[in-house]
């Protein structure tokens, strides 16, 4: 027989999730973002590891910024630019960008690119590649801007550094469509 003062146990089962108090809406919200970062971290693996042996007329593919745009631009300019900002400051501390600058270039030319295709452009593929291959192609000439400048590079490289955003935007048909349908996760910021 149990006295009244004896020690009682906690409750088994209450999970971690019950103690946050987490809708189910922003748990599919954070899904989302979970599986962007992984997008992206992807992108930077098969990049490094598998791409970067694979070099026609000394240019190869640049992945991570084409995967940050495009992210950008599903996502739109609000939510888009705050994920544009931390995947490029992740980039640059993989060790994959060429530099410091690299991470403010990637940021203002997705948030960029996404004013520009939800100021002028329907929401589709082809205006996704249209501003993908836009920003690709500033994003190499400011790198290789940015290299003369820091005489880190010599002017003969320059169609190296253009045929390198040429080979990255094959990726965009692979990548647009799991953007898209991880995009379809959670809800709206407004309607939660």
């Amino acid at each position: 027989m149990a006295k009244k003062y004896e020690f009682k146990q906690d409750k088994q089962g209450t999970g971690f999730w019950s103690k946050l108090y987490v809708t189910p809406k922003q748990r599919r919200t954070i899904l989302r973002w979970a599986l962007y970062a992984f997008v992206i971290m992807v992108l930077s693996v098969v990049q490094d590891v598998i791409l970067c042996r694979i070099q026609i007329f000394g240019a190869t593919t640049d992945l991570v910024p084409c995967g940050i745009v495009l992210i950008c631009l599903v996502e739109g300019v609000q939510r888009g630019c705050i994920f544009a900002l931390m995947a490029s400051l992740f980039h640059l501390f993989s060790g994959g960008a060429p530099g410091v600058y690299s991470m403010v270039f990637i940021t203002v030319l997705a948030v960029y690119g996404s004013i520009f295709r939800e100021s002028f452009l329907q929401e589709g593929f082809w205006a996704a590649l249209l501003c993908c291959a836009g920003a690709m192609v500033l994003y190499t000439m400011l790198n290789f801007a940015m290299g003369l400048f820091l005489q880190l590079t010599i002017p003969s490289r320059g169609l190296g550094f253009l045929l390198t955003a040429v080979m990255t935007l094959p990726i965009v048909p692979i990548v647009y469509p799991i953007c898209t349908s991880i995009a379809r996760l959670g809800g709206d910021i407004w309607k939660e």
